[in-house]
């Protein structure tokens, strides 16, 4: 209990009773009130703070103040609005220039998000959005649907993303800054700070690619999910902005393989070798059900399922006659059998047009460059037949991939011009006293093969292969185990998919509810029924939360280092194989809210 309110009792009668209140809260949420004019007394008033950190079985939120969380939003969160105002404030000219903004759409943005800063710092209620979109109406009510609606007593998940909505709410209220991404520049500098790291793991690639055995395949699967693991490191909102030490000195190399060889025991949980061999299989399986579907049979039924929905139906419009009267259509002539529609309503279909795998991404970069080597890899051993990149529409938590990081990254390796000599120390003399051995030739590094496989990429983009996806979804606030309530048709879509891959630590958190579970519990557990599809969990530990692993094994790496969760120099590759049957559905398809197509639905080429 802090003592935080003081009050005045038995004032002689007449005495002026003036209350000065502080004009922010204590690091507790509290304001403290002072009175003169008598005898003070200190009366005791309860704290949402707590000096502990996060108990088992408890979501993530700031009221613990030994936490991870509460230092995120007191040190980190603040960091990074600062860092957007000063970048804003120095580089304010360059960017009204770019996007074509006034002066004052400048200084409204800076505004807004010093606002939005000084609200975090002192605790305050969230601020409704002001922006007229369907998809702020739902963020608004939400906010007013939330228990605790301050950012430090509220669940830390729903807090961090409301910050960086809030942020995109600067750009939306000002036109002309609505393709502005203020995290655009130091998402460009780690990507250039990693391209010798990029040359290397794309020179190795050439040995990946060719169809292999079935033994090399599985082995360069789960080397690859280690790569893309590691990669996992470059995430710029776990330093404030700051980009990785990642850079080698002049005689030497980063590389990336060597990395999965001298950090394999930091890999607290290691499924990759049952990812690998599960993905596979199901694969397999999805593919033999497409090849014994020679004959689809269904038809449209959007008008009946929106019917029980309760949506109203879409009517074509009417021809009209040289007179404005409406022109009565022909009846439809029947058609032949052979004649149907090849490909069935998105809404009734249970089987996915082609061998599909997702990956959910999480940072631009380096570790989207290691993203799509993975995916070509599954495409060129003809292990998938598409490859579908969900990514964040809006910036979000600074260094997430959008569309246009997508696009940023294939187009920056296409014209890649990195070259590197790497001279190998000399070997040390046999203890016989004979003559040292000859030293190894000097090392050539090079961005020739990296402007080969973007070419290949960009290729993908075009045919098909690679598909770029940034639903809407992908920026709400809830744990994944609320997806069927706050986006069915999100959900439906991932059934589709041989496996998932979930990158970060933000999808880690989202694929927990952002509960601090036993670290003992499984994964599956962990997961509370989210199963639309196998489900491949790569990320590096940034954040207080965990699980799958073995007994004690937490108890030990507190011992070593309290602060083992938050550097991100642990990993986990977690599996489940679980995935919820794809059945026809009670919804009509998504396309329906735009205009019905008949009998007949366009082809989706991400199904």
């Amino acid at each position: 209990m802090s003592k935080t309110k003081i009050e005045l009792k038995g004032s002689p009668r007449g005495t002026p009773r003036a209350s000065l209140i502080g004009n922010g809260d204590d690091e507790d949420g509290t304001k403290p009130d002072f009175i003169y004019g008598g005898p003070f007394i200190p009366v005791e008033k309860p704290s949402p703070f707590l000096s502990t950190s996060t108990p088992i079985n408890i979501q993530l939120q700031g009221t613990f103040k030994k936490s991870f969380a509460f230092h995120c939003l007191k040190e980190r969160l603040p960091v990074i609005l600062t860092k957007i105002i000063d970048y804003c404030s120095r580089k304010g000219s360059a960017i009204k220039s770019a996007n074509s903004a006034t002066d004052s759409e400048i200084q409204n943005f800076i505004h807004h998000v010093t606002k939005l800063k000084n609200d975090l710092v002192t605790n305050k209620s969230y601020d409704p959005l002001t922006v007229d979109t369907e998809e702020a109406k739902k963020w608004n009510n939400w906010i007013s649907s939330q228990n605790n609606s301050k950012y430090f007593t509220n669940i830390y998940l729903f807090t961090e993303c409301y910050v960086y909505r809030k942020i995109r709410e600067a750009c939306e209220l000002n036109v002309h800054l609505l393709g502005f991404d203020p995290f655009e520049e130091q998402k460009h500098q780690a990507f250039e700070d990693t391209l010798e790291m990029t040359c290397i793991v794309a020179e190795k690639m050439a040995d990946m690619l060719p169809q292999s055995d079935k033994d090399k395949r599985k082995q360069d699967f789960i080397t690859l999910l280690k790569l893309c693991l590691w990669a996992n490191r470059c995430d710029l909102s776990l330093t404030a902005g700051n980009a990785l030490e990642l850079k080698s000195d002049a005689n030497s190399a980063m590389d990336p393989f060597q990395m999965i060889i001298d950090w394999k025991d930091k890999i607290l949980v290691d499924d990759s070798a049952k990812a690998a061999d599960q993905v596979v299989a199901k694969a397999e399986a999805i593919g033999k059900a497409i090849e014994g579907n020679t004959t689809f049979k269904f038809q449209c039924s959007c008008h009946r399922l929106a019917t029980l929905a309760g949506m109203p139906l879409k009517q074509e419009p009417a021809a009209l006659s040289n007179s404005g009267s409406p022109v009565k259509s022909p009846p439809p002539e029947p058609e032949a059998a052979e004649e149907l529609p090849k490909v069935p309503c998105p809404a009734k279909m249970t089987i996915p047009q082609a061998v599909i795998f997702d990956i959910v991404c999480d940072n631009a970069g380096y570790e989207l460059f290691c993203d799509f080597c993975l995916a070509h890899f599954l495409v060129s051993q003809k292990i998938v037949q598409k490859v579908r990149f969900h990514v964040k529409r809006i910036p979000w938590f600074v260094s997430d991939v959008t569309p246009k990081d997508f696009n940023y990254v294939i187009q920056a390796c296409r014209g890649a011009n990195f070259s590197k000599t790497i001279t190998p120390e000399p070997k040390p003399a046999p203890a016989d006293g004979t003559e040292p051995p000859e030293p190894d030739p000097p090392r050539q590094i090079s961005s020739n093969a990296v402007r080969e496989l973007a070419n290949a990429w960009s290729s993908y983009v075009d045919d098909g292969t690679f598909i770029v996806m940034d639903d809407e979804y992908w920026t709400y606030p809830h744990p994944y185990k609320d997806m069927k309530k706050y986006s069915p048709l999100m959900f439906r879509k991932l059934q589709y998919a041989c496996a998932i891959l979930f990158k970060g630590d933000l999808n880690y958190r989202k694929l927990m509810g952002e509960m601090n579970w036993p670290s003992t519990q499984s994964f599956d557990a962990s997961l509370q029924g989210f199963n639309p599809a196998p489900i491949i969990a790569a990320r590096t530990v940034k954040t207080e939360l965990i699980c799958g692993l073995p007994k004690g094994k937490a108890d030990l790496l507190n011992k070593a280092d309290e602060k083992w969760m938050q550097a991100g120099n642990y990993g986990v590759i977690q599996f489940s194989g679980k995935a919820e049957p794809l059945k026809v559905s009670d919804r009509p398809c998504e396309d329906y809210g735009e205009v019905c197509f008949g009998t007949v639905c366009p082809v989706h080429s991400d199904m």
